[in-house]
């Protein structure tokens, strides 16, 4: 009896070992600093997500999108986190990098105005001072959003500041308002005491990729199992964040103790709000919808002056995610 328990034991041992010695060894390199929205992935990795599917998972802050294309690119770390416009600019430029999992599909981009400004329409910012950084995407792509509302363009004064202006600038009302993210900025200012008024980009005629999942082309033709796997484990992190979304902020207040847990609470709830594809809600979660990437691309070429013969179904695969 003494035998059979023993070899029952080292029979136990011998699988789990060889359990831990299949553990892939992979890293993800965040867009930016750790922050709400980012939470279901150390939540994966808490919960053994990751781990299930044979993925020894290490996760890195970031220092934007376009830093994230060049780390994946260079082979530094296996996926990346980066905005859609990032994809294409990084990829046009001979980075050999491809989106593989919708992680924002809706832009987070919007206009965030005091809600005693008067603004509830785009036709409203006529007349008003927005505040915007030089160089940021949701300030290159405004003459779309003009072009799709049929607003004069030059009845809308921006004031050029840095990122942490803009939220200075508007809570001492020397703006109107300001170009800023529907998951971050908007929610900052309200936490701060100051109501606002959004009109998100996807919903006023510009919604472009606002963040995916990005792996090396090598790694999605030598292997793609590792990416289905990392896809898989993601997806079950975001469906297990959005009904236990306080545990998700519980995992990153572990990493991060001085971390605001209402507002990361209310920016992972923003970020999920963007997550699926418009006409993606039958899709798995990941998909990317065609047309967000066409138009992703369009915008960067009129409006950005990319300058590319690739069509838009370079920069991205759907096959991954499953069906």
């Amino acid at each position: 009896m003494k035998l059979i328990f023993k070899t029952a034991a080292l029979a136990i041992a011998l699988c789990l070992s060889a359990q831990a010695m299949a553990q892939e060894k992979a890293s993800l390199r965040l867009n930016w600093l750790l922050y709400g929205f980012h939470s279901f992935f150390q939540l994966g990795v808490d919960k053994g997500f990751y781990k299930e599917e044979g993925i020894d998972l290490t996760i890195g802050e970031g220092q934007g999108s376009g830093r994230a294309i060049q780390i994946v690119g260079s082979k530094s770390d296996t996926f990346g986190l980066s905005d859609g416009g990032s994809v294409i600019g990084g990829a046009s430029k001979g980075a050999p990098v491809q989106a593989v999992m919708g992680i924002m599909n809706k832009t987070p981009f919007a206009v965030i105005a005091r809600a005693d400004a008067g603004i509830k329409s785009v036709k409203d910012l006529e007349g008003k001072t927005i505040a915007a950084t030089t160089g940021e995407a949701a300030l290159t792509i405004f003459p779309s959003i003009a072009s799709a509302n049929a607003i004069d363009i030059s009845k809308v004064k921006f004031v050029r500041v840095d990122g942490s202006g803009k939220l200075v600038a508007m809570l001492e009302k020397k703006v109107d308002a300001m170009l800023g993210g529907l998951e971050n900025q908007s929610l900052i200012l309200a936490q701060r005491g100051l109501p606002v008024t959004t009109l998100g980009y996807a919903d006023i005629g510009a919604n472009t990729l606002g963040l995916v999942a990005v792996a090396h082309t090598d790694t999605i033709k030598s292997n793609p199992a590792l990416v289905q796997k990392f896809i898989r484990a993601t997806q079950k992190s975001i469906a297990y964040a959005a009904k236990n979304p306080e545990e998700a902020i519980a995992a990153i207040a572990k990493i991060k103790p001085d971390l605001d847990k209402d507002l990361a609470l209310k920016q992972l709830k923003a970020g999920l709000g963007l997550q699926r594809a418009a006409g993606g809600e039958a899709q798995p979660i990941g998909w990317m919808n065609p047309d967000d990437w066409a138009r992703t691309l369009k915008m960067a070429q009129d409006y950005q002056e990319l300058k590319t013969d690739l069509p838009a179904t370079a920069f991205y695969t759907n096959q991954l995610v499953g069906k």
